[in-house]
Parts: C-alpha cells; sequence; structure tokens
C-alpha cells in the first residue's frame, strides 16, 4: 500500500479528472490524498461551466499534511487552474526531504488545438512543471506544445509517455524508459470522457506494483481497450462507469 498524491482538478458530472484516479487506485488498495485545483461543473465540451478556484485550499492542505508529516510514494499533477498555483507546486516539490516519483499529465487540450481557456502564460506554467518531472503522460497534442527538448529530457533521466500519437493511419502510445517503445491500440467510434485520466490511474497502478514503465504502459492499454470496446458495444453514455469494470485491474 502506497501514499498517492493526487493534484488535479474535481469535475463534478462524470468519473472522470481526479475522481477516475482516485476511484482505481482505491481499488487498488492505496492510500489517495485527491487535492482538488477546482472544482468543475462539468467538462468544457458543454460550452457552458461553474468553476470554484481552491487555490488557497491547495495552499493550507499541502502546508497541513507538512506539518503532519504526510510523505507520498507518488505525487501526481494534472489541471492547473492558475499561476500561484503553478508556483505552490514547484515549490513543495522543491523543497522535499524525501524521495517521490512525480508524474505529470498536463492538461492543455487535445485533436491538435489548445482548449479555449489556455492562455500563453498557462502555457509557460505548464512547461516549467516538466522540470520536476520523473514522468510525462501528455497526449500528443499536448507534447507538441510543450516543445519538449527530447534529448536532453531523457539525458537528465526522465521519462514519457505520449498518448493518442498517429503515424500513417496507426495509433499508438509512444514512451521512452532505458530506450523507446510504442504500443499500438485500434482507433475505435466513438468519444469516450475521462481515457486520459483512466490511463493515468492504470498506468500509476501497475508502475506502483513493480512493473517497468513499458510493461505498465502496455497492461494499461489492453484494459483500457477491453473497457472502450464494452462501453461502446452495451452503453449509450460518453461517460465510462469505471465501478464496472474494477475487476479487469486485477
Amino acid at each position: 500500500m502506497k501514499n498517492i498524491l493526487i493534484i488535479n482538478d474535481f469535475v463534478s458530472l462524470g468519473k472522470i479528472a481526479g475522481k477516475m484516479m482516485e476511484t482505481v487506485l482505491s481499488y487498488k488498495g492505496h492510500n489517495t490524498f485527491f487535492l482538488p485545483t477546482a472544482l468543475i461543473a462539468n467538462n468544457f465540451s458543454y460550452g457552458k461551466n461553474a468553476i470554484l478556484d481552491t487555490t488557497e485550499y491547495l495552499k493550507d492542505t499541502l502546508r497541513n499534511w507538512e506539518e503532519i508529516g504526510f510523505n507520498f510514494d507518488l505525487i501526481s499533477i494534472g489541471y492547473i487552474h492558475n499561476t500561484e498555483q503553478r508556483d505552490i507546486i514547484y515549490d513543495y516539490v522543491k523543497n522535499l526531504d524525501y524521495k517521490t516519483t512525480i508524474l505529470f499529465d498536463p492538461i492543455m487540450g487535445d485533436e491538435g488545438t489548445l482548449y479555449p481557456t489556455l492562455d500563453e502564460k498557462m502555457l509557460d506554467n505548464y512547461k516549467s512543471l516538466l522540470d520536476i518531472s520523473d514522468i510525462i503522460s501528455p497526449n500528443a497534442t499536448e507534447a507538441k506544445f510543450l516543445d519538449i527538448d527530447y534529448e536532453d529530457f531523457t539525458r537528465k533521466g526522465k521519462k514519457y509517455l505520449i498518448t493518442s500519437v498517429e503515424e500513417d493511419g496507426k495509433y499508438f502510445v509512444k514512451g521512452y524508459d532505458e530506450g523507446e517503445f510504442k504500443v499500438s491500440f485500434d482507433k475505435l467510434p466513438k468519444r469516450l470522457t475521462g481515457t486520459g485520466d483512466l490511463f493515468d490511474g492504470l498506468f500509476i497502478a501497475y508502475f506502483l506494483d513493480g512493473y517497468s514503465i513499458e510493461e505498465s504502459c502496455q497492461k494499461t492499454v489492453d484494459i483500457i481497450s477491453k473497457i472502450y470496446r464494452d462501453v461502446i458495444e452495451y452503453s449509450t453514455n460518453e461517460n465510462i462507469n469505471i465501478e464496472r469494470y474494477l475487476d479487469l485491474i486485477d
């Protein structure tokens, strides 16, 4: 059993973002500390939204946990709401007095474009978090806008997983551990919400079970493919009812 800190947004509608990850990791028996960077009514594809900024809560909670003495075996960083949050998280990680693993999955965009709410300053904030990350898992769009120097990145001992990569009509996750690898998958019809969050949750679960980054990625892709096929066959909902599929993780 590990202590895992999830820093991400809390979306009320559906099982996405931090809620998705927390469900998977709690099922695997880990202590999950879910620290929301914002409370969000629904995903942004609906066109309208309501958002509560939780910056002060984020700052106070991290300070409280430092005073209590909580240590984390892995810290997952996702959605960042503003520059102050970036500074809080960056300084918190930089000042840790113990070794942990930082997984960073920037929430920036998809299908070739950035989200409308993401301005140049926030893009710079996300880029700066590469410095404190051990493993990153952006999708292909996010990786493009991060302008990653992969040679320098891997020379520093950092690892990456780039999801939703397409080349010549084939789809795969491109990763780097001891060397570069690819894990292929079939592009299926229908778009489901929360698949990136599910990827992170499953990957962390397998990685903490002792599998290599490549093995964890392969197992994650296999499980998501099974879940995806079942959802599109038996459900009209775009959300994944992850509780229905938790037994597949074992």
